[in-house]
């Protein structure tokens, strides 16, 4: 198996950043496994075009960095999401594509982040200048090359895919104004369906927008168009009555995984609880029985990256940066010894590379690798500075 080759799937839930304790990512990384989180949603202010979170927390605010800062420690990544349910919007409180661009800078800059999700729920177009929001794409991605950009948006029904006002035609706006879009992720939640089985309904729904991709880009294969597909469910009971079971969601990562879907979600790790069985909408269960985080750990099986007994792995390039240099690998690597999860949760030095380590979890090894220019630090069990953490061989 070549890791360098190997293609990860993306798993990153919904987090409402207004609503996490400092530690709340750190504990979550820990005990699911999760590596990326999409915290949501930066929103504008009463003032206009300045980025908040959630409309009412600076992005400065320290719990909400602080507990960032820590999970990206670990290696965790961050996604930031804009728009959801309520306003105000940046992208109707900003006037100008210039301005927009700036606001999701600022945003993504303060948390380290590449990915940028715009979630269009309910939107005006009466308010909103998509066309503008499409030039503010093309500025952001001029000044972020690496950009991701993806798309949430509304599924209409099981048989017919995304709603076409906020959905189609905005893509094809995107695809009009030049703006290459990565992802368009389905909230596959409250809509209409007559199939028995919710998780047969959230497929079904998927099914209808590949086909819809289809007739937007016409160039692209089927296979390339499910690397482009994002699926979010809204785990437990939803408000139109239907329930996301758990063994809807095994079903769906084991059909993820045989179409390659380019990026799974839910709404939302607050819900992902049995804290209220049986009760109605909560943004902080599930409200059906369940055990905590079962369906964060169940979605992570879709990205978890086991690490066989023996394996090998071509040479990465040179990595040179202001902190240090990776020293070159040799172009073949042996295989590591047997590495031993048995005695629980553990970290382990990896062989060959300064930024890569194992996490033993139930009983597996996972390869996870530090943000760039750190290095894994075995004193403190987390990423660090080379010179920090003594590592002379990584200097």
């Amino acid at each position: 198996m070549s890791v360098e080759a190997a293609r990860e799937p993306a798993v990153s839930p919904y987090v409402d950043a207004t609503r996490m304790s400092e530690n709340f990512l750190v504990d979550l990384h820990r005990k699911t496994g999760l590596k990326s989180i999409t915290l949501a949603f930066v929103l504008g202010t009463g003032y206009g075009c300045t980025p908040s979170w959630g409309g009412e927390s600076t992005l400065n605010d320290p719990k909400i960095l602080n507990g960032v800062k820590a999970f990206k420690k670990l290696g965790g990544d961050v996604i930031v999401a804009t728009g959801g349910a309520m306003g105000p919007y940046l992208e109707a409180t900003c006037s100008s594509a210039d301005q927009l661009a700036e606001a999701y800078k600022k945003a993504l800059n303060i948390v380290e982040s590449t990915h940028l999700d715009i979630d269009i729920g309910e939107w005006s177009l009466a308010s909103i200048n998509v066309d503008m929001m499409m030039n503010a794409l093309k500025k952001l991605r001029s000044m972020m090359p690496s950009l991701t950009v993806s798309f949430t948006m509304m599924v209409q029904g099981d048989d017919y895919g995304i709603t076409e006002i906020l959905g189609v035609e905005i893509l094809k706006r995107a695809v009009q104004n030049g703006v290459e879009v990565n992802i368009v992720n389905a909230m596959t939640m409250e809509f209409g369906s007559k199939r028995a089985s919710w998780g047969d309904a959230v497929i079904a729904a998927t099914e209808s927008l590949h086909r819809q991709m289809k007739q937007i880009w016409p160039h692209k294969s089927d296979a390339e168009l499910y690397t482009m597909i994002g699926i979010t469910p809204m785990i437990g009971r939803n408000y139109n009555g239907k329930i996301f079971q758990v063994e809807h969601a095994k079903q769906l990562v084991n059909w993820a995984k045989q179409r390659k879907i380019g990026h799974l979600s839910f709404w939302s790790v607050g819900r992902d609880n049995g804290g209220c069985p049986g009760g109605g909408i909560s943004p902080s269960c599930s409200s059906i029985a369940q055990n905590s985080y079962e369906f964060s750990k169940i979605f992570q099986q879709y990205s978890d990256t086991h690490i066989p007994d023996n394996f090998s792995t071509t040479k990465k390039p040179e990595r040179t940066t202001k902190n240090h240099t990776h020293k070159q690998p040799p172009t073949t690597i042996k295989p590591r010894p047997k590495i031993d999860c048995s005695t629980g949760v553990q970290y382990i030095v990896h062989e060959t590379y300064c930024d890569k380590y194992y996490w033993c979890f139930e009983g597996k090894p996972h390869l996870e690798q530090c943000p760039n220019h750190l290095v894994w630090d075995p004193k403190i069990n987390s990423c660090n500075y080379a010179q920090n953490a003594q590592r002379n061989d990584c200097i």
